[in-house]
């Protein structure tokens, strides 16, 4: 529900002010971008994208998360992606296509001693649905949301392997373009 604000929030100030700012962006052939976001409420994700067209990118982005409670979590992923820009002004709606490797290891306190070390690999394809806005020539801020199909499967035997569709994805992120 909170990234449903946020998007929401970031949907009305992009409509609000999309006549006042510059009708020239960096959404251009060659045009390389360095993104820093928030995927799926979990962690930070630092990725990068090429435009090799006007309108369409290839992006790929690491991520980490880190958690501390009763137990420890650690999230690494590694993600690629197409994307397709449905319009170059300032306020830009694009669709896409992502795949994604995440490993998560979560460390449990044993009774009566020691620990235990789950673990499980996830491969994951979603379609997602966005809009990008930007600030300035080079600077915007984006929010996507999409569907998710990801097969789950569990390492060390802690669980069954899983498939699942319609798992929710979204994220948001501030992205940086260089000539």
């Amino acid at each position: 529900m909170k990234f449903v604000k946020i998007l929401f929030v970031v949907i009305c100030v992009g409509l609000a002010t999309a006549g006042t700012a510059s009708a020239e962006n960096s959404l251009k052939s060659g045009a390389k971008g360095l993104s820093f976001g928030i995927k799926d409420n979990n962690g930070i994700e630092i990725s990068g994208r090429l435009f090799v067209n006007n309108d369409v990118a290839v992006l790929a982005g690491v991520g980490l998360d880190h958690k501390t409670n009763d137990e420890t979590t650690t999230d690494y992923s590694l993600s690629g992606g197409v994307r397709k820009y449905l319009g170059k002004a300032d306020l830009a709606p694009f669709f896409g296509v992502n795949a994604s490797f995440s490993r998560r290891e979560v460390i449990v306190a044993a009774f009566p001693a020691g620990t235990d070390v789950e673990s499980e690999r996830t491969f994951g394809l979603d379609g997602v649905f966005g809009l990008e806005y930007f600030f300035a020539r080079q600077v915007s801020a984006e929010a996507q949301v999409g569907v998710e199909l990801s097969s789950i499967h569990n390492v060390n035997g802690s669980g069954a392997d899983v498939t699942e569709f319609g798992t929710f994805s979204s994220g948001v992120t501030v992205n940086f373009y260089f000539p």
